[in-house]
């Protein structure tokens, strides 16, 4: 009997540890055949467009009117998790109204954002001008630092206090 509700526990633990991490409501609005290579030719093209993208935080713009965070795109998992070790394919903005501390949208931090692209920015990169495609994002997910899977200890133990 016991083993029963085990076994159920631990199958609810992987069911919650699969899931998304955008909402299904905000899912269904996307357009999940709309590849990240296809809108940094012509971002102007998909304006308008509702997408989910993920990637690794590059710099984070504290504006007067909101945060601006500069990504590197990475392909995502099916949960939505950027995967860091394929190869980048670009870079996007990410603007929204409220303010973000830096010290936790920091450099190295990877993010999901599903969103609408509302607009295409020229900015300097390096000696260069790039395009960005500008997400407004409807929801806006920050990744753990570590392996990306959840941590679930099982076990028994005990402990104690000592004061010297």
């Amino acid at each position: 009997m016991v083993w029963h509700w085990l076994l159920c526990l631990m199958v609810l633990v992987s069911c919650v540890a699969c899931a998304p991490v955008i909402s299904s409501e905000v899912r269904a609005g996307l357009d999940p055949s709309l590849p990240y290579t296809q809108i940094a030719v012509s971002p102007e093209a998909y304006i308008g467009r509702r997408i989910m993208l993920g990637g690794t935080i590059v710099e984070v713009h504290n504006l007067r009117d909101g945060t601006r965070l500069e990504i590197l795109q990475y392909p995502i998992t099916r949960r939505g998790r950027p995967q860091t070790d394929a190869a980048p394919g670009g870079r996007f903005l990410v603007f929204t109204p409220e303010y973000l501390e830096r010290e936790v949208y920091r450099p190295g931090r990877a993010v999901t954002v599903a969103g609408r692209i509302a607009a295409v920015q020229s900015l300097p990169l390096g000696e260069t001008m790039y395009t960005y495609p500008q997400l407004e994002p409807q929801e806006l997910h920050l990744w753990e630092v570590g392996s990306g899977f959840p941590q679930v200890h099982f076990g028994f133990g005990f402990g104690f206090n000592k004061s010297f």
